[in-house]
């Protein structure tokens, strides 16, 4: 059996961290993090007069030791619209390249991820990006990301519209 890497020890804590925020929130009590955030979508391009409607919360990403060269990214994204979003791109200034990713466990019971062409906010409802599902993926970080810090991220819909957040640098 090989030996697992910092990135998915960093991603195997995180899914035993990450519900137990949540457990808190649905107790009513406020989460560990001070990521939970609302943020609005960039101003509309000229190519569409309508914002995207989407709010963002507890947006985060991953520290990883000196050296890893991908991290993941997590938040929770809500549509109060009345169509769904497609996400279809994201970017980041601190990676080459951010890719959208999900996990999946096939039937011999192996845990994986595999990249998408796509992930959908519904109308109404809402999408978590967290590690062990979808998530964020960036890739070939361009420095180390130090927790405290904050990181630029841009989701991108598939009609062009985008969405600007800014998420924390965190320890798993």
């Amino acid at each position: 059996m090989s030996r697992p890497t910092p990135l998915l020890l960093s991603l195997a804590l995180a899914a035993v961290l990450i519900p137990a925020a949540a457990i808190r929130s649905q107790a009513g009590q406020p989460p560990a993090s001070p990521a939970h955030s609302t943020h609005a979508a960039a101003p509309p391009s000229s190519t569409s007069a309508r914002r995207l409607p989407l709010t963002v919360g507890g947006a985060s990403v991953i520290a990883v030791p000196p050296g890893a060269s991908e991290t993941s990214a997590g938040m929770t994204l809500r549509n109060p619209g009345k169509t769904p979003v497609v996400l279809t791109a994201a970017r980041s200034p601190a990676a080459e390249h951010v890719m959208l990713m999900t996990t999946r466990r096939d039937p011999q019971g192996r845990v994986g991820m595999s990249a998408v062409k796509s992930l959908t906010v519904p109308a109404g409802g809402s999408l978590v990006l967290k590690p062990g599902g979808n998530h964020l993926m960036l890739m070939n970080l361009k420095r180390p990301l130090k927790p405290g810090e904050r990181i630029a991220l841009v989701l991108v819909a598939r009609d062009g519209r985008t969405l600007s957040v800014s998420a924390p640098v965190r320890l798993p």
